[in-house]
């Protein structure tokens, strides 16, 4: 597993307990194991991409949206 995939499961776990999200909530809304959420969250594993969109989700964060809008033109 790269660097850069231990330090993006660490960020996210960040910003859930910042929001006060618990594992077992974004587990359940992401119908995966609370097992995986914590092994992503303290680094110890991957995740697939469709589950990472998921957990965004559930954070509140939507990336297709936020690649889209970056991929807008400048106004």
């Amino acid at each position: 597993m790269s660097t850069l995939d231990k330090t993006i499961g660490i960020q996210v776990a960040q910003l859930a307990s910042r929001m006060k999200v618990k594992q077992t909530r974004i587990a359940q809304d992401c119908e995966i194991s609370r097992i995986s959420v914590n092994r992503f969250f303290r680094g110890r594993s991957e995740i697939r991409a469709s589950d990472l969109v998921n957990v965004l989700k559930v954070l509140g964060i939507n990336l297709q949206e936020e690649i889209e809008r970056r991929l807008e033109p400048q106004r």
